[in-house]
């Protein structure tokens, strides 16, 4: 459910407006390498690739 809702806030996100570290922390993901492990396991592509493509 967290993923879901980071993955939406990246999309959604103006560029240079957060970072991934900000809105990972912001759902309370606080070891960012696990977090960007499963976040890949899930949507395919790494939290700064969906940013970046927003």
């Amino acid at each position: 459910m967290r993923l879901q809702r980071v993955h939406r806030q990246l999309r959604a996100a103006a560029p240079g407006t957060t970072t991934v570290t900000d809105v990972a922390h912001a759902w309370g993901f606080v070891h960012l390498g696990r977090f960007a492990r499963r976040y890949r396991e899930r949507f395919g592509e790494s939290p700064s690739q969906t940013l970046r493509a927003a």
